[in-house]
């Protein structure tokens, strides 16, 4: 698997971080080049159209470019951002899967993805717990009717790459985000979009300190964050405890009975993922002004 991940020139902890991180969970015959990232001063002295901010724009025109260099060869690409993360199987899972489902008519597979909506949260969890039950690694979710968002790992179909960058094509002003603008796709069936689920890659420590948006992460990014990491198939709950147990104490006890029966149930990842969606019911109580 060719693998390219979008890297600042200035970013280069990150750089050095994901390099790391890839050098050790390689498998033979997986590769990785890193594209400089089109930056900011790059965007503002083309004066690239659209509403979307300049870093937003930089980004989009990042995974176009890199789509559009690619389109000559016959092979699918694995297109990621510097905050990814691969576990140990990741290389071992994605292949054995792509090998195992050749028939599958699929554009783009995303190997991980932000859930920022509760009851798909929820749903997620019973369906992690139904698949661990049946002794099912991983299967295909459909994205079609799923609100997601994030690029932070995708793979482009080597059948699809060229009706993908015609797409990125007809955006001539940057309006809504890359990932929004992939979703807005999927949805509409212009692309055949699909996850793979529990995810097989999950997000560094530098998720929490995003380039493109705009500074401050607030408590939603946060969660979200903490919801892809946990639901990861190579998770480890213990490490997530000190981050899980930094948001339950920005929560009241109010708070927290919204889903009390999964805060106070003896098993470890009820409790940790009953704070995640009670701190999303808080969120969105606040929102409504209650």
């Amino acid at each position: 698997m060719d693998c390219i991940y979008i890297n600042l020139n200035s970013a280069t902890e990150r750089r050095l971080k994901f390099e790391s991180n890839f050098e050790a969970r390689k498998t033979p015959n997986w590769t990785l080049s890193r594209f400089a990232a089109i930056d900011t001063d790059t965007v503002k002295n083309n004066n690239v159209a659209g509403e979307c901010n300049p870093a937003e724009k930089g980004c989009f025109l990042s995974h176009k470019v890199i789509i559009e260099s690619n389109l000559a060869h016959d092979k699918s690409i694995f297109i990621l951002e510097d905050d990814a993360s691969f576990g140990v199987r990741t290389c071992n899972l994605i292949d054995g899967i792509l090998a195992q489902n050749r028939n599958l008519d699929w554009d783009i597979l995303f190997t991980d993805v932000c859930i920022p909506h509760l009851t798909t949260m929820m749903d997620l969890l019973k369906f992690r717990r139904e698949l661990t039950a049946k002794k099912i690694e991983v299967a295909f979710m459909k994205l079609s009717k799923t609100n997601f968002n994030g690029s932070t790992a995708y793979i482009v179909n080597a059948k699809s790459k060229q009706k993908l960058f015609d797409q990125l094509n007809y955006a001539t002003e940057l309006n809504i985000p890359y990932d929004l603008y992939l979703r807005s796709l999927i949805h509409i069936s212009a692309l055949k979009g699909y996850s793979l689920f529990p995810f097989v890659t999950s997000l560094s420590d530098f998720s929490d300190i995003s380039q493109v948006k705009l500074p401050g992460a607030n408590r939603d990014e946060l969660t979200w964050n903490m919801f892809r990491k946990m639901i990861w198939l190579e998770r480890n709950l213990a490490s997530c405890t000190s981050a899980v147990e930094s948001i339950k104490g920005g929560l009241s006890e109010q708070n927290l009975a919204a889903h009390a029966d999964m805060v106070s149930s003896p098993d470890k990842e009820l409790q940790a993922f009953g704070i995640l969606f009670s701190s999303m019911t808080a969120q969105r109580a606040q929102q409504r002004g209650l």
